[in-house]
């Protein structure tokens, strides 16, 4: 009886465990991002990395700017690990402009939700 009820035991803790161990992959984004205003017009560049443990889709990268907001359509999965560079320049955004020393917010959108960032202008 003793010998049952420790059977039942250990395969309860090793099912819970495994449970919880499938269960806790997360999906996670960082950006990098730099906006740039000089004669030339304005242009942001962007690093989008996967560092999480499951594969994401981005979907689009909006941008926060002078005269308003814009987005760009990406389309592409990140595995974990993996990044992508984008840049937003006005040919993408019509009236994209940004003023030195400004901050700007940039939102990632997903497969697994939005991801905010901020990024800072320098003058070009």
């Amino acid at each position: 009886m003793i010998a049952v009820a420790i059977s039942v035991g250990s395969f309860a803790y090793w099912y819970s465990v495994s449970y919880v161990k499938a269960t806790s992959k997360t999906a996670f984004s960082a950006v990098d991002a730099t906006a740039t205003t000089s004669d030339t017009g304005s242009f942001l560049n962007a690093i989008i990395r996967n560092t999480g443990s499951l594969p994401i889709n981005i979907n689009e990268v909006v941008v926060y700017h002078d005269a308003g907001h814009g987005s760009v359509k990406i389309n592409k999965q990140l595995n974990p690990g993996d990044s992508i560079s984008v840049v937003v320049d006005e040919g993408k955004v019509p009236g994209l402009s940004f003023t030195p020393g400004h901050s700007y917010t940039i939102v990632v959108t997903t497969s697994q939700g939005n991801f905010t960032s901020t990024a800072y202008c320098m003058g070009g």
